[in-house]
């Protein structure tokens, strides 16, 4: 769940900030099916789902991807789900990532890539 909670919140802020095309990557499975074929909404997981195809409309000026990443090539998002460091409020990189994620970010990158 805290998945697709994380991507609501990146799809409302590309949203906010006026991107024009939008690659959606998720490491969770379920919701990448979700999102590409909704159905029920009767669940938590398809409430969600709704909400983040209802803002992925309003980008739809644009291209919009929706892509499942497998999870070895999403460790940067393993990394920040266990940091030591507590979220206690929303961050946001835009253009610089916190120094202890660049290193795998560039990894990550690496994986998808080969």
């Amino acid at each position: 769940m805290a998945e697709a909670l994380a991507a609501e919140f990146g799809v409302q802020l590309a949203n906010q900030l006026g991107f024009q095309s939008l690659v959606l990557e998720v490491d969770c499975l379920p919701l990448v099916e979700k999102l590409r074929h909704p159905d029920s909404i009767h669940t938590e997981l398809g409430v969600i789902s709704r909400r983040i195809i209802s803002f992925l409309q309003e980008t739809s000026s644009g291209r919009v991807d929706i892509m499942h990443a497998r999870r070895e090539a999403n460790n940067a998002a393993h990394i920040m789900a266990h940091s030591e460091t507590r979220w206690d409020s929303r961050e946001v990189w835009i253009d610089r990532p916190p120094i202890f994620l660049v290193g795998q970010l560039i990894l990550d990158d690496v994986t998808v890539v080969t």
